[in-house]
């Protein structure tokens, strides 16, 4: 469910898909080859380096951006062609059966791991299968939940899919899909794979200290590898590892960039050294149309977007502007083919309207709003929504919740809310992540575990949706763009708040300097001075 996702700490930063570059040498020299790039991280990061978790693209995506050789990989260039794919383990395209549901990949020859062992389509069988393994509990589950049987004999791989889809190449392009060995446990607490099918691999791991990644000399893809190594190391807190990478003693800052600094470091280094990259987090609040309140009562929801003032929301908390721009739409603006709608008003409420709508729709006029009641900041947000809230005769009452609770409860039918002010950490750059993923009514359906937590079920728009996925490129972005628009406008089953956006702080010897449109920053594609 998105609670899961939102709550986690971002790590390896973000950069900004307006100014996003390719690997570029400082000043058009040519790149210098060698040394150790310093990745600096305050204490408290364990990751399990196993690619089933910690699996999306923003966080530790860069890790395995460095370390894994998927069937095909993100582009080496800046937004928009950084957004799209090409065949990295696979020889060319696939070739795709007339209904679209069946997939038969090539897998290059003589593909190694880095410890010299062969590397063939049964890796990549095995790797779907153990992500999609119930045990596993990983995310990849969801995201290859349209796969219905995966095939593999010497070096061709079948996909047979439950329904045609516009995205697999992309989703492939992921870590979930990293190759790993055929006697690669299946363990739901995760495995370290230290075997790297990509340009580097993971050499050393101290869990909560160090982690040492190694050039693979046996690669033979095209991606860049500037450096013999990279060193993230842990410890301390996030001023000191801040300081470290201003100093010069860390190229690198890892984790997100707490509030409190962001203002000063773009004063003096954005655009050389800062990257900001927007909108790869939405903040909303769900409207539960299962509870008496909202269901089949659009002008009620209609209302609640029209009387929120989302500018004083997020200035309420640390992010504004410079991180929290106010949005009113599904889809943020990280996702490729992003387009602005205007549907309700970002600069102030539109109170006589909202007062018109809700006038003979309020049964009641009660509302429960659940929030995390971490980060303080949430709950004092939330605290401004009633407040406004309150102008259209809606008394809302906040109830400060538990992460866990929220975990376990919102993703099942009847939770006792009305509105549930959350996040969503987008696990990749496609439309359906945000709107198939948090909006489908089969994501409603479950007994536990639902990622809709709108309860918003529509025949007519679970069809758009399902027409929408099936198209593939810039169709597919605008299919996608216009139904954000037509399912705020038409439905509005959340209140779109603001969006979230993450840095990328680097040294001045980090020489080329590789923001990537999709994993923020690329190991790979850095050299130093």
């Amino acid at each position: 469910m998105p609670v899961r996702r939102t709550a986690v700490a971002v790590a390896l930063g973000a950069v900004s898909a307006l100014a996003l570059g390719s690997a570029a040498p400082i000043r058009g020299t040519a790149a210098p080859a060698g040394g150790t790039l310093r990745v600096a991280l305050p204490a408290g990061f364990t990751p399990v380096l196993d690619p089933a978790y910690q699996a999306g693209t923003v966080g530790w995506g860069a890790l395995w951006y460095a370390t894994c050789a998927t069937l095909f990989a993100f582009r080496d260039a800046p937004a928009p062609a950084g957004f799209t794919v090409r065949p990295e383990a696979a020889l060319g395209p696939p070739v795709i059966s007339a209904d679209g549901r069946t997939y038969v990949f090539t897998v290059r020859q003589g593909l190694r791991f880095s410890d010299g062992s062969r590397l063939a389509a049964d890796n990549f069988r095995y790797a779907l299968d153990r992500v999609r393994n119930p045990t596993m509990g990983s995310e990849g589950a969801f995201v290859f939940s349209d796969v219905k049987r995966v095939t593999a004999s010497g070096r061709r791989l079948r996909i047979e899919l439950i329904k045609r889809s516009g995205d697999l190449l992309t989703r492939l392009a992921l870590s979930f899909a990293c190759p790993v060995p055929l006697d690669f446990p299946i363990d739901p607490v995760g495995r370290l794979l230290d075997v790297g099918s990509g340009p580097y691999y993971v050499e050393r791991y101290e869990v909560g200290r160090l982690i040492v990644l190694e050039r693979n000399r046996y690669y033979r893809g095209g991606r860049p590898h500037w450096v013999d190594r990279v060193e993230i190391t842990s410890g301390g807190d996030s001023d000191a590892a801040i300081r470290a990478v201003e100093e010069g003693r860390a190229d690198v800052y890892g984790a997100e960039l707490p509030f409190e600094v962001r203002d000063r470091l773009a004063q003096a280094y954005l655009k050389s050294r800062l990257f900001p990259l927007r909108g790869t987090f939405d903040y909303f609040i769900a409207l539960n149309m299962s509870q008496p309140l909202f269901r089949g009562n659009l002008p009620l929801r209609k209302a609640v977007n029209l009387a929120l003032d989302r500018t004083e929301i997020a200035k309420t908390g640390p992010g504004w502007p410079r991180s929290h721009p106010p949005t009113d739409q599904i889809i943020p603006r990280w996702v490729p083919g992003w387009a602005e709608h205007r549907i309700y008003p970002l600069d102030g409420p539109d109170l006589p309207r909202a007062g018109s709508l809700a006038a003979g729709n309020l049964r009641g006029g009660k509302a429960v709003l659940w929030v995390d009641q971490t980060p303080s900041w949430l709950v004092d947000q939330a605290r401004v929504v009633a407040r406004q809230l309150s102008q259209i005769s809606l008394e809302v009452a906040v109830r400060p919740l538990a992460r866990s609770f929220i975990q376990e409860t919102a993703g099942r039918p009847g939770a006792q809310y009305d509105m549930l002010l959350t996040r969503y950490l987008l696990l990749y750059p496609d439309p359906a992540d945000v709107v198939i993923r948090l909006l489908a009514g089969k994501n409603a359906r479950r007994t536990a575990g639902n990622t809709n937590l709108a309860y918003f079920d529509s025949r007519a728009y679970n069809r758009k949706m399902a027409d929408a996925d099936r198209l593939g490129g810039a169709a597919r972005m605008r299919a996608f763009s216009a139904l954000d628009a037509e399912i705020m406008r038409g439905a509005a089953p959340w209140a779109p708040l603001y969006e979230g956006t993450n840095w990328l702080f680097v040294s001045e010897r980090v020489g080329c300097v590789k923001p990537h449109p999709v994993f923020r920053v690329d190991f790979a594609g850095m050299c130093l001075q």
